[in-house]
């Protein structure tokens, strides 16, 4: 916890992607594409002890209500994300790094233009719903549609 602010004073200086820390909140903002808010504490397993985990993530539009970590977005797409990252915790239980998930959601900055690796298209034909599974393969993140993919963000 003690180097959280200056690993988020790091984190804005070198992305795109903007980091505020609001008591056990980090709010990330990928501007004009979404913001996310996850709730972290510190872990008590032994073997990462001290380490800082998500416990939830909550992903809203660029321009849905402002400083609200808790709730659900009004938009499909971004359900969906939040339901994508809701798979990792559920499946990591209690041992998603907080700058793990960051460099993920950092992924999400293409959300809107980038192809889905399996079938080629931005949105997919069924659900009208941009690639939002990412995978990491070959030292990148790549998007998929949830229909064309297993659905898992988890590779």
């Amino acid at each position: 916890m003690e180097g959280l602010a200056d690993w988020a004073r790091e984190f804005n200086r070198t992305h795109k992607c903007k980091v505020r820390i609001r008591g056990q909140v980090l709010r990330v903002t990928i501007p004009d594409v979404m913001t996310v808010y996850m709730s972290f504490g510190v872990s008590s397993t032994a073997e990462e002890l001290g380490e800082i985990i998500v416990e939830t993530v909550r992903v809203f539009g660029p321009r849905e209500a402002k400083g609200v970590p808790y709730g659900q977005s009004a938009f499909s797409v971004f359900q969906l994300v939040s339901q994508q990252f809701a798979k990792i915790l559920e499946q990591e239980t209690g041992r998603v790094k907080l700058q793990n998930l960051v460099d993920l959601v950092t992924a999400y900055s293409s959300l809107f233009y980038s192809a889905c690796r399996i079938c080629g298209r931005v949105v997919a034909s069924d659900g009208h719903v941009p690639a939002i599974v990412r995978r990491w393969q070959n030292g990148e993140w790549i998007g998929e549609h949830v229909t064309c993919s297993a659905g898992s963000a988890i590779a």
